[in-house]
């Protein structure tokens, strides 16, 4: 072989190892950043990092630590009038000066406050009927006990609210609510009783979801999102839309268009805003408005910072500044502010395009493509649900809300395992979002469960007033 040829192959190898060592440096790129990936710059959830969590956005309100001037707090305070008065009497019958004490009126002179818990205990109610049989033609007339009162022995609208309370919102499992109700009353519950008080709490809820379900339909933003969840060994999906007064979950075995559009869902009629993270089937499900969760965005953006891009770490900046300059996302830019972001935002995108590798073509389906081009195509194809919360006061910066009413299924999920049944997931899902609902408008989940079993609510309250 000619020294022309030895160096003809040889060079012809270097050119196939460089193929191959592009190809090997790419591979481990994206393994690292596989490897890298946190809450704070991917949609992995906070408890994934450990102990180096950061929040989903950096925030920077210039104020210390602790409650702010004007907080109300919840500071233990006396109360006007006492359950029950304990009078500590002076202990001495002599003054030191040697006159008597014990024929002085003595007068309170210092109070002190002791909040406790009375002693725990069941109070058995015994219902009796009672029974007349007539004098002249032995007829035998029988009194009717109350509609509740269905069984010889049963446990009352309270143990079955606190039951409920419990499983759907502490998240405990059956094994820890019977402890727990054996430790306090002394009495064990079976789990039948314990499945039997969510089944009635989701029967007496169905108009409270109906009415949940009605109001969404007039808010002027709705947050959405969507989790999965094990239910009968499968991957079925929990959808949630919500408000800053109220929630709704309802389950489904798919995640797109299908359960979007579903019966259940509230957004098929939808005529508002709705945030959300870029899920595509969001766009096709129904004719509202689009608002993009810049907390999402900013996740993504810093994973490309990382990645040492440039035009990502502009972009970054730009939807900061834009952020700010709208009292974090509760105002709105001025049109001719609003129009100079627009312009640094497209000029952005010209330079993410420059910079991104081309679509690589495949043998089957559609072109690979960088994460960075598909986050650059997604920026600019829906520029106006980026910049909504800078037009819009309405619209807020993040979708934070949907994904703290959807947290708590994840809680459920690491704490009791999966759901066993779609009834059981369907129960959760309803009493979730009544006791969800509950705490935004600031009601006593307990007392309004009870209140439920009993056939009435702060909701229907509304309602009818």
């Amino acid at each position: 072989m000619s020294d022309k040829e030895i160096i003809a192959q040889q060079a012809q190898q270097i050119s196939e190892l460089q193929v191959s060592l592009r190809a090997a440096l790419a591979r481990i790129a994206e393994l690292e950043a596989i490897v890298s990936q946190n809450s704070h710059n991917s949609s992995r959830p906070p408890s994934s990092d450990g102990l180096r969590k950061q929040p989903a956005f950096p925030r920077s309100s210039g104020k210390r630590r602790g409650g702010q001037p004007g907080h109300r707090g919840d500071t233990l305070k006396m109360v006007a009038q006492a359950d029950q008065v304990m009078l500590h009497h002076v202990n001495k019958t002599v003054c030191s000066c040697g006159h008597d004490l014990w024929q002085i009126p003595g007068q309170v002179g210092c109070r002190r406050q002791v909040f406790d818990l009375p002693v725990q205990s069941l109070v058995v109610t015994e219902h009796q009927s009672e029974r007349k049989v007539c004098l002249h033609c032995g007829q035998v007339h029988q009194g009717s006990f109350p509609e509740a009162v269905a069984a010889p022995v049963q446990y009352g609208h309270k143990v079955k609210g606190l039951v409920s309370l419990l499983s759907v919102g502490h998240h405990l499992p059956v094994s820890r609510i019977k402890s727990l109700f054996t430790d306090l009353f002394g009495y064990a519950l079976n789990e039948g009783t314990i499945q039997s008080a969510n089944a009635s709490c989701y029967d007496q809820l169905a108009e409270e979801e109906a009415i949940i379900c009605e109001q969404l339909g007039q808010q002027g933003v709705i947050h959405a999102d969507e989790t999965g969840v094990r239910v009968e060994g499968k991957l079925h999906w929990i959808h949630v839309a919500g408000s800053t007064l109220l929630t709704y979950f309802f389950r489904h075995s798919k995640r797109g268009g299908a359960a979007l559009q579903d019966t259940k869902s509230v957004l098929t009629d939808f005529a508002g805003w709705v945030v959300h993270d870029c899920w595509v089937s969001y766009f096709t499900a129904g004719q509202y408005q689009h608002a993009l969760c810049g907390a999402h965005l900013l996740r993504e953006l810093t994973a490309l910072i990382e990645q040492s891009s440039s035009w990502a770490a502009q972009m970054h900046g730009l939807l900061m500044e834009t952020y700010q300059a709208t009292d974090q996302g509760k105002g709105a830019l001025s049109a001719s502010a609003l129009h100079i972001t627009i312009d640094r935002y497209q000029s952005i995108l010209r330079q993410a395009d420059r910079e991104e590798p081309p679509p690589s073509p495949r043998a089957r389906g559609r072109p690979k493509q960088s994460k960075g081009r598909n986050l650059m195509n997604r920026l600019k194809q829906h520029q106006a649900a980026v910049f909504a919360f800078a037009q819009y006061e309405v619209v807020p910066f993040t979708n934070n809300l949907a994904e703290r009413d959807i947290r708590p299924w994840k809680t459920k999920l690491k704490v009791s395992g999966c759901f066993r049944t779609t009834t059981g997931a369907d129960q959760y899902a309803r009493i979730r979002s009544f006791i969800s609902t509950a705490r935004k408008q600031h009601q006593p989940v307990f007392s309004e469960l009870c209140r439920v079993l009993n056939g009435n609510s702060f909701l229907r309250d509304l309602v009818t007033t």
